[in-house]
């Protein structure tokens, strides 16, 4: 199952919350070829949350982008990770979640995001306990957040997800709200499948 970067800061306090509740997560994986693949995760805030954020943290909180590349813009700013390799040593983010990968034969290859227990996740790093009303509360400050997951770099043959126009990439966008809610239903698991 994927862990995302809004259920660590949540956990942390209740204003580290209401401002990852500004908070956009998008990751791509991308199929370089039959053995390798490159990952980009995205967390992005508004360039006012962002300075909220830095201004409460200490030495001892974990920081918005510790190990990333830090991109600003006057409205965001956005912490960006990437990674590349080899199939059996690919990973993303800092917690060893990753997605799935693998050469199915015939120059294709399937790549999937665990999606299963994604909604409990993330009603135990930010609402666990809380009633109905709270939780009502809570997903209307996550109005508009989201995580996106997109896979590319070929042909796509076979998805569950959004296949784009041009046909090389897929994408599922997930609402935090519906998530909270409980008014998403999730597959087990993201998927496409890319010639290469």
């Amino acid at each position: 199952m994927l862990h995302f970067p809004l259920v660590r800061l949540s956990g942390a306090a209740a204003l580290a919350l209401s401002l990852a509740a500004c908070m956009d997560i998008s990751m791509e994986v991308e199929v370089l070829s039959q053995s390798e693949a490159k990952g980009t995760m995205a967390t992005t805030v508004g360039a006012d949350i962002y300075q909220m954020l830095a201004a409460q943290q200490d030495e001892t909180d974990e920081g918005f982008c510790d190990d990333g590349e830090l991109v600003e813009t006057p409205e965001t700013v956005s912490c960006v990770t990437t990674t590349s390799g080899p199939f059996d040593e690919f990973e993303m983010g800092d917690d060893g979640e990753s997605p799935t990968i693998e050469a199915i034969g015939g120059g294709q290859v399937r790549v999937s995001f665990p999606l299963g227990g994604l909604a409990d996740e993330i009603g135990e790093g930010v609402g666990a306990g809380e009633d109905p009303e709270t939780l009502a509360m809570m997903a209307s400050m996550f109005e508009g957040a989201q995580i996106t997951l997109t896979i590319s770099g070929g042909p796509v043959l076979d998805t569950n997800m959004e296949l784009a126009a041009d046909g090389n990439s897929a994408a599922l966008t997930i609402m935090f709200t519906e998530l909270l809610t409980g008014d998403l239903d999730l597959p087990e698991e993201a998927y496409a499948v890319v010639q290469k």
